[in-house]
């Protein structure tokens, strides 16, 4: 089969033939019907993330998002079964430490990645472990199923607050924010501003229901929200871009709340006693998704039709492609992109 790999270290991918898998006990053997690319991707293609050189040992299978079709089962696998469409959640976890133990599989003391340390989904067919495997309704699209790994990003952000009806600033044009002004929409808030410098990240957060949309390069941010607000700011704020930390608690009105997904690339220093102790606001940083409870959000949202991150997608591309795919998420004018094997 073909598969994209780090096959040495060092920046750079391949596309090689690699022998199709076999599933052991509790593992189930998918056919790729689409996977998706992940900032994480591009970090591995770089070889620039402090933990690259010592984390992946290659060759490597990359790639953590999928869906995929269900063509052979180990054995003692009883949740799916041949000809399910599924997808796979990319934490593998032990089940056994004690953070697994109290429900929070996403943060395990032990926790494996695919396509970091096994070989992930970049590939014609790949292994799942029937404790990763999420079914999907049979109807739903490949390039939509893909997603939902991204998604549960999203959902676990937005839904660490009560949104509904809320004021809501979201500071990051990348695809987990793209999804968070979605969700945000769906769930029912009264003003939803989203900040970034791309312009077709702008035109996404649209169509995706923003309310108002701040070009960074443009207008200062924090005047500008600030001013929508009558000087009070919004009632939530979530960082989702990894560098607006400091402005995001700018905009944020006393007693507010802050929800933290994204991953500063420097240390930052914020002004502690003014921007956080005296507003008294809540903070909260969100990892990952909680498993399994964002599948099922996820799931539900997507089946209502009131959620459709169709929208975020901006490539659809063969697997032999990838090189594209990355010339696109290195760019910095991409949404989502998607691959077909």
């Amino acid at each position: 089969m073909k598969a994209v790999r780090k096959t040495t270290e060092g920046p750079g991918l391949e596309l090689v033939d690699i022998p199709v898998p076999e599933p052991k006990d509790h593992e189930v053997l998918t056919k790729v019907k689409a996977c998706s690319m992940c900032g994480t991707d591009v970090h591995i293609y770089d070889w620039e993330h402090p933990w690259s050189e010592g984390r992946i040992k290659p060759p490597r299978t990359i790639g953590h998002e999928i869906c995929g079709e269900v063509i052979e089962i180990g054995d003692d696998v009883t949740l799916v079964q041949e000809g399910d469409l599924v997808s796979a959640e990319s934490h593998i976890f032990d089940g056994k430490c004690m953070q697994c133990r109290m429900g929070n599989m996403h943060i395990c003391e032990n926790l494996r990645f695919f396509g970091v340390d096994v070989d992930g989904f970049f590939s014609e067919y790949a292994v799942i472990p029937e404790t990763n495997v999420w079914k999907n309704p049979p109807e739903m699209p490949a390039e939509i199923a893909t997603l939902q790994e991204s998604i549960g990003n999203s959902v676990y952000t937005v839904f660490s607050n009560d949104v509904a009806a809320k004021t809501v600033a979201v500071f990051g044009g990348g695809p987990t924010a793209l999804f968070a002004v979605g969700l945000l929409k769906a769930a029912g808030a009264a003003l939803i501003i989203t900040v970034t410098g791309s312009c077709l990240h702008l035109d996404i957060a649209e169509k995706m229901g923003a309310d108002v949309v701040i070009n960074r390069h443009e207008k200062d941010p924090v005047a500008e929200i600030l001013s929508l607000t009558g000087g009070r700011g919004v009632d939530i704020f979530l960082e989702m871009s990894g560098g607006a930390l400091n402005q995001g608690l700018k905009v944020l009105r006393p007693a507010g709340r802050a929800s933290i997904l994204g991953l500063p690339t420097k240390d930052i220093c914020i002004d502690i006693s003014k921007d956080f102790v005296m507003k008294d606001i809540t903070v909260r940083g969100v990892y990952g998704r909680k498993i399994w409870d964002t599948w099922i959000s996820t799931s539900r949202l997507l089946s209502t039709g009131k959620f459709n991150p169709a929208p975020v997608i901006t490539h659809k591309i063969r697997l032999e492609e990838f090189e594209k795919g990355f010339d696109a998420m290195k760019s910095g004018e991409s949404g989502k992109v998607v691959m077909f094997p």
